[in-house]
Formats: structure tokens, C-alpha cells, sequence
């Protein structure tokens, strides 16, 4: 079995169970679940921030604009506004367009009649209606609540941290050449280069990633000459469940420490002591995940710092003319 089909209940009833608070064929009352989903979120998003507790990295495909180096990333929530749908239309009337709406946003809706993925193409204020990427599912009238994002250069969720990028020519004749990204880089690295617009070779050699918030800014060196497909690498972040009844694909492994590490968090709101049979289980359960995820320390096949030493070309630009 590759993967464990669980719900939020199922990981909430399977805590709950483990620190005696329901037998065997009790499940959680109402009040009792809501608690426990808060809890549940909390701790998925504590476990998004340490890279070993990751099963996978995310390869998103983005593009250059030439000549910009800096690039927002991220696709927060912007707000919500009331409208109608017409089954087989891409348009939503009777709006307010809220004034942070913009093209490339993300809708969802409360009734769920939007195929998932529908973006905001275009809109008009006057008129009072939205252009959506895709046809509404069904009719759906009086006006029910949409959500709507705001992306930023690049329309991702914004990541925790990025590990490595490159960028693939796709210029007629040199389709599928790949130019690597070194996103070693530190902050103090990339401040210490004097021109950091500098137009230089077609497609960075550099990149640093600010996680700032709502959006990170990720910079790069030299600025983009050509068009190129950015390939970006991304740890997984967790998504919070947003029903009981929600369901998660989760890896070998994933569900048992979900629970055992979910008792451990839950126990002190039942006034539930946390035995020494509970809390190995909970270590043991979450060193076997970051022991699966650990990678062994890659050799580069060169070092980058002896291959862009100092030299009496253009060195002034990285560090300032002192060597």
C-alpha cells in the first residue's frame, strides 16, 4: 500500500483514543472535534517549518520577465465579495468588484460550482461582473460568497524555503538546456554584490529567497536578458484541513504520527498525562519520518566560490573592487 487514505476525524478519533478520552467504538462529540481540528492544523503547520518532517519537494513551473530580478511570490487570500453563477458561463454578475481584485487570482466559491483551478481573466467594475478561466458547474442564484486571491509575481503559495532552481531554455534550437541556480546563497552573498540589476549572461547564476509575508521576494543574479521557464523547488507545505470530513493521500508512516503527536498536544486540554509508552511512540513515529526524508550531502561537481573567484575582469561588481 503506497499511500493511507485518512480524514481529519479519523486522525482526531485516533488521538483522542490514544489518550483515553473515547473507547474503542466512541467517536468525538461536535464540540470536542472543532477543538481537536485547530489543534490538528496547528501542529501540520509547526510540521511544514522543519524540512525532515517534508516527504516532498514541489517543482513549480513559472517564467522570467527579462530584465527584472526581483520576483514577489505567493497567492494569499485577498478577500471575499457576493455574486451569481449561470451553469455553462464563464461570468459571475451582480458584483462589487472589491478594489484589490486583480487578473490571475484564484476564485473558490461556497456552493463548490467552480472546477478547481478558476482564475480571474478580467473584470468590469461598471458592469459589475468577473470573467472567470472556466464555465460555472451549475446555476446558482440569489448571490452566494466567493474567495478570491491576490498573486504576486509569481502565483504560488508562498514557500517556507526554496532548494534549488533552474532555468530551461525555451528559445527555438536550444529547447530543454538547463542553466543550474545556485540558491546557496546567503543574504550577506547576494547584499555584497555591488550591481545587482546587472544585465550579464542570458539567465541567473543566483538566487536568494527572503520568506517575508505575506508574499517572500526571491532575488536574483544577473538579471534575466531572454524569456526562460524559472523551474522552482519548494518543500511541501501542509494544508490545513478545512472540514472533519476532508480527506488526505498521506505516505506510509504519515497517519500513525499524525495521531500519536496529535494525543501528545491534545492531552493537556483533558487534563490526560502524557505516559512514557505514548511519548516513545511519538518520538519513534516522527524519527522515522525525518529519517526517510534526511538525503545525504550532495558534492558539487565543482566549487562554485574557486570557479567565480576574484579575477581583473569584472570582479569589481561582485565585490566592490576589494579582494
Amino acid at each position: 500500500m503506497s499511500t493511507v487514505t485518512s480524514t481529519a476525524q479519523d486522525l482526531i478519533t485516533g488521538a483522542l483514543r490514544n489518550i483515553n478520552v473515547l473507547a474503542a467504538a466512541e467517536t468525538p462529540s461536535a464540540s470536542d472535534s472543532a477543538d481537536a481540528l485547530m489543534v490538528l492544523n496547528d501542529l501540520l503547520e509547526s510540521w511544514s517549518i522543519d524540512h525532515l518532517n517534508v516527504y516532498s519537494v514541489v517543482e513549480n513551473i513559472l517564467n522570467f520577465t527579462p530584465g527584472q530580478y526581483q520576483y514577489t511570490i505567493g497567492n494569499p487570500v485577498g478577500g471575499t465579495f457576493t455574486g451569481t453563477l449561470v451553469g455553462g458561463n464563464p461570468t459571475i454578475s451582480g458584483v462589487t468588484v472589491p478594489s484589490n481584485l486583480i487578473a490571475g487570482g484564484t476564485l473558490t466559491d461556497t456552493n463548490a460550482q467552480l472546477p478547481s483551478g478558476t482564475k480571474v481573466i478580467s473584470f468590469n467594475s461598471g458592469a459589475g461582473t468577473i470573467l472567470m478561466s472556466a464555465n460555472a458547474l451549475s446555476t446558482v442564484n440569489p448571490a452566494e460568497t466567493f474567495t478570491f486571491t491576490v498573486p504576486g509575481n509569481f502565483a504560488v503559495a508562498r514557500p517556507l524555503r526554496i532548494t534549488n532552481g533552474f532555468t530551461r531554455v525555451t528559445t527555438s534550437g536550444t529547447t530543454g538546456l538547463d542553466y543550474p541556480i545556485d540558491f546557496d546563497t546567503t543574504r550577506d552573498k547576494y547584499n555584497a554584490i555591488g550591481l545587482k540589476g546587472l544585465p550579464g549572461s542570458p539567465w541567473p547564476i543566483l538566487g536568494w529567497y527572503n520568506p517575508t509575508f505575506p508574499y517572500g521576494n526571491v532575488y536574483f543574479y544577473q538579471a534575466p536578458q531572454t524569456a526562460g521557464e524559472l523551474h522552482l523547488f519548494t518543500d511541501t507545505i501542509f494544508s490545513d484541513f478545512t472540514t472533519l470530513t476532508q480527506s488526505v493521500n498521506l505516505p506510509q508512516g504519515y497517519a500513525r504520527a499524525i495521531k500519536k503527536n496529535l494525543a501528545v498536544e491534545l492531552a493537556p486540554e483533558y487534563g490526560k498525562g502524557v505516559g512514557p509508552t505514548l511519548m516513545r511512540q511519538a518520538d519513534e513515529s516522527l524519527k522515522m519520518i525525518k529519517s526517510l526524508n534526511s538525503n545525504p550531502a550532495v558534492t558539487a561537481f565543482f566549487d562554485s566560490d574557486i570557479v567565480r573567484g576574484n579575477r581583473s575582469d569584472a570582479g569589481f561588481i561582485l565585490n566592490g573592487g576589494f579582494s
